[in-house]
């Protein structure tokens, strides 16, 4: 048998590529090939052919398509049995070829001429697709335990030092309780995924810098995959379900529109914010790559309005994705990057950093936009991001509103023996300048009626 020339080899394996490869031998994700290929990311990942994998996302693809100098480009390789190599190496081990016999065969998919040998291999009949091993399911008191370990997470810190309003400090604990925030020995910040049942089924643990930020030097860990979990939780033997992060509160409001955001982080601030769980309940998907049919469809199916709230740079990536849901329910909201975003925020700016910067800046006014209209087709015309506005009532006329509210707040704030009362009544407002905002506030959005029991309206004028 002729030997192939090393030219022939080197111009084979600079032409073949990984994600074909594996495409083809694999095939892509689908109904019924649920551990095919499918994209994680700038990477690819599907189950490992090399050990009996039950998890999605062990073996991972580097594709071709990544930059030159980007490690690892055009490889593959399995963090649980350290399989990796490149597109002959998978194909020798895959499908058990020779090295001569992988490159006729890559010879023949990328039309270069290898020699007149035959490839000595035929594809193997489709393996039977076997039944998913169980869902893993975590025990509850563990939620429990990591949620009286909060006050020690680095991200729960930073949450409480916002400059939150009076209002919504009162209910900062009361968020973090509802969504079952927890807290790790070591600092970080456990995100619990509970699904609509209440059976918790992951949970992401994440490190945070004291500002806020990410410490992106450390990946986020799995609770399945921590020193004394593994061996209880026992992953490979279940599959992992990750549902969006709050999904357990859905049967808890089952009327509120469902706003979807991508970091849990984004979820806690939006949600204490407006502080309306009951109208307007905010979700996480933890990642685009999670924001999938499978994640969306007890939404679907309970017919909730469902806004996609993506970061400013992903727009068109989160379009993309609702537009694959093809479903009138979902669609993606960009009002409030239209009105409230600015230069400052940054092209990567997600709802939660500007917000933050709208509670600490009290002359923002959002901008007026023009000629467009921004109902979703098939849906009702509440804006999101204003949830307790009153429908008769004007987004600047809204923000007036709020700037009386901060200066309420404020005053509360320097009288603490008056804060046991919603609002302050009007006899023992001193400020001139705040008891005609006080009366502003009563005449226009007649806020006192739910307060005053009944009680004969105080008479006073400016």
């Amino acid at each position: 048998m002729p030997k192939i020339s090393e030219d022939i080899v080197r111009a084979v394996t600079d032409a073949a590529k990984i994600e074909e490869v594996v495409k083809d031998i694999i095939g892509e994700r689908r109904q019924d090939n649920p551990g095919g290929l499918h994209k994680a990311g700038v990477n690819m990942t599907c189950l490992c052919p090399f050990h009996d994998d039950k998890n999605d996302g062990n073996l991972i693809i580097r594709p071709s398509t990544l930059s030159a100098k980007a490690t690892g480009r055009n490889s593959y390789r399995c963090f649980v049995c350290d399989a990796k190599g490149g597109p002959v190496q998978f194909l020798m081990n895959a499908e058990k070829m020779s090295f001569p016999d992988a490159i006729r065969w890559l010879g023949k998919k990328y039309n270069i001429p290898v020699d007149d040998v035959p490839v000595n291999w035929t594809p193997p009949p489709p393996k039977p697709v076997p039944p998913p091993p169980p869902p893993m399911e975590i025990p509850r008191d563990w939620v429990s335990r990591t949620m009286k370990l909060a006050p020690m997470a680095t991200f729960v810190t930073w949450y409480y030092s916002l400059p939150w309003s009076v209002a919504q400090i009162s209910r900062m604990h009361n968020t973090l309780w509802q969504y079952c925030v927890g807290g790790w020995r070591d600092h970080r910040v456990v995100f619990w995924q509970i699904d609509a049942d209440g059976v918790p089924r992951a949970a992401k643990l994440m490190d945070y810098e004291p500002n806020g930020h990410r410490n992106k030097m450390a990946h986020p860990g799995w609770i399945y995959n921590q020193d004394g979990c593994r061996q209880k939780l026992n992953p490979n033997e279940h599959t992992i379900l990750k549902p969006l992060f709050g999904s357990h509160l859905l049967k808890r409001y089952p009327n509120a529109t469902v706003n979807v955001v991508e970091s849990e982080k984004t979820a806690i601030i939006m949600a204490n914010y407006y502080g309306t769980l009951d109208t307007q309940l905010w979700l996480a998907c933890g990642g685009l790559k999670f924001l999938q049919l499978e994640s969306m469809q007890p939404l679907i199916d309970q017919g909730r309005r469902v806004w996609l709230w993506p970061d400013k740079d992903g727009i068109e990536k989160w379009q993309e994705v609702a537009d694959k849901l093809g479903n009138d329910q979902v669609q993606v909201y960009t009002k409030f990057f239209e009105t409230c975003w600015e230069p400052q925020d940054g092209e990567k700016a997600d709802a939660a950093d500007i917000t933050i910067r709208i509670m600490g800046d009290p002359t923002f006014r959002p901008k007026e936009i023009k000629e467009k209209d921004h109902t979703p087709q098939g849906g009702d015309t509440e804006t999101p991001c204003d949830p307790l506005k009153p429908k008769n009532v004007t987004e600047e006329e809204w923000f007036e509103h709020l700037d009386i509210m901060k200066a309420i707040g404020d005053y509360e704030m320097m009288h603490p023996e008056l804060t046991d009362e919603p609002f302050l009544d009007t006899e023992e407002l001193t400020d001139p300048e705040l008891h005609r905002r006080r009366e502003i506030l009563r005449q226009r959005y007649n806020f006192n009626k739910s307060k005053n029991n009944g009680k004969k309206e105080d008479n006073k004028t400016d």
